[in-house]
């Protein structure tokens, strides 16, 4: 039964990917649905098993009680002063309604539907954590990235190369001769891959790993991985599937996607070598370098150094458009720092405090820090992102000390994952995105397995076994 729901939990995901990233509103309704109706499946067969056990933490049901907060009714007066975002809004209910309550969110349904995204998040977060299982040394959801991120990446290089810009038969308007996948935004196809390659890159790390402790064994590669030629065979395979996902976040053109895989890939390369401590490996990684670079040059990349220079261009048009955009939402901030004015609000807050771009409706703060910040003040803001910022420190700490070669390599893939996105969000909005934020959620379970749940266990179970 756990393998079923577990496959059903990728088909989720991976649905939501191809459906243009789940952006359209009966996308992401039906992936909620089927991911309620997935951990309510799981529940089940748990009791019926005679047990519920959620190695769960406390810190995404704190969020989720802190936005139920935003939706709680209070008193007129009161409100007025806990959000003033809301002063104007409760003295118009108290005028015309004669109401006498209202609540700190200024668009409670906006703020329901918000809850809704988050609540099925954090079932995939609960999912990936209960199904992921380092001892079996094969997780169908890793594999399932993997997968996921092959396809969108050949699809974007096809794209990019012939100049079509269709997904699925329907023509993308907004971005042309890029790489963009199934998504409509090139910066969130982007997130995508900055999302699964590191798992490419970890499973070639892994696989070397294999190659690397039998040759030091002097025991024979062919007993314990299919021969020597296979195992070399599945190290060159698996960075070439990595080479090509990052090349497709190259030719979507998106600075942010391409300056947030290169960090990662640093990162990644720097513990693996840390941890490898072999010339050999530094070899391969100077392989994927020269070879990335190679194709790269081969198709063209001026196209994509014209992105990077119109960075110093300090009238570059989008660079003004995000600097218009951030300076307002820094005063709706400061308007509201405590308690935010409600999940989901952000484009009907900022209208107020809207001094540039006066004849758009700003959806997005092109900054997941800020906006989370303006919908659930610094108090959410906090509660969401520094739990991430730690277990990511977890994450590199346990990939360091772990001697499991298989765990710390997904580690590894989860560490390159986080870090990527928590980069990107600086300048994007990939978290507001439901088949990435779903991806990143699935991640950080992943994560919180490997390096919280089971070392803590084996922690527990090590003075049974003395014993």
């Amino acid at each position: 039964m756990t393998r079923k729901l577990e496959i059903i939990l990728a088909l989720i995901f991976v649905g939501s990917s191809l459906a243009f990233g789940g952006v359209q509103p009966i996308a992401y309704s039906l992936a909620e649905v089927f991911i309620f109706l997935t951990s309510i499946l799981f529940l089940w067969n748990q009791n019926r098993q005679g047990r519920i056990n959620l190695d769960l933490p406390i810190w995404p049901a704190l969020f989720v009680l802190w936005i139920g907060i935003q939706l709680v009714p209070l008193p007129l007066s009161l409100l007025s002063k806990l959000s003033p975002a809301n002063s104007l809004t409760a003295s118009w209910l108290a005028a015309n309604h004669g109401s006498h309550w209202g609540t700190i969110s200024i668009y409670p349904d906006a703020t329901v539907l918000g809850l809704f995204k988050i609540l099925a998040y954090l079932c995939v977060f609960a999912l990936a954590v209960q199904f992921f299982d380092s001892g079996r040394r094969k997780s169908f959801l890793v594999l399932a990235l993997i997968i996921l991120g092959c396809f969108e990446a050949g699809y974007g290089i096809v794209q990019h190369l012939l100049g079509w810009n269709n997904i699925f038969g329907m023509t993308d308007p907004y971005d042309f001769l890029v790489a963009i996948g199934t998504y409509i935004n090139r910066n969130h196809f982007a997130g995508l891959i900055e999302l699964t390659f590191p798992f490419a890159f970890a499973y070639a790390f892994y696989t070397y790993q294999l190659w690397s402790d039998a040759r030091h064994r002097g025991t024979s590669i062919r007993s314990e991985s299919g021969g020597e030629s296979s195992i070399g065979f599945r190290i060159v395979f698996y960075l070439f599937l990595a080479v090509m996902m990052v090349i497709s976040a190259v030719f979507s053109f998106s600075r942010g996607g391409i300056l947030s895989v290169s960090f990662a890939l640093i990162a990644m390369s720097l513990l693996t070598l840390f941890k490898a401590r072999k010339k050999s490996w530094g070899l391969v990684i100077a392989g994927i370098a020269v070879l990335g670079l190679g194709f790269s040059l081969w198709i063209g990349l001026g196209g994509v150094v014209q992105r990077f220079e119109r960075m110093g261009n300090s009238k570059h048009i989008k660079a003004e458009v995000r600097g218009m955009i951030w300076h307002d939402t820094v005063q709706l901030l400061r308007a509201n720092p405590v308690f935010g004015t409600g999940l989901g609000t952000y484009g009907e807050a900022l209208r107020p405090f809207q001094t540039h771009l006066v004849d758009l409706h700003i959806d997005h703060a092109h900054n997941d820090y800020l906006e989370f910040a303006c919908e659930t003040g610094i108090v959410g803001c906090s509660i969401l992102f520094l739990p991430i910022f730690y277990l990511l420190i977890r994450m590199v700490i346990f990939f360091l000390r772990d001697h499991r070669r298989y765990r710390r390599s997904v580690l590894l893939g989860c560490i390159g994952s986080t870090l990527a996105l928590l980069i990107h969000s600086l300048v994007d909005f990939n978290l507001q995105v439901p088949a990435n934020a779903m991806i990143f959620a699935l991640i950080l379970g992943i994560g919180y397995k490997a390096a919280c749940v089971e070392p803590r266990k084996e922690a527990q179970d090590l003075p049974k076994t003395s014993n």
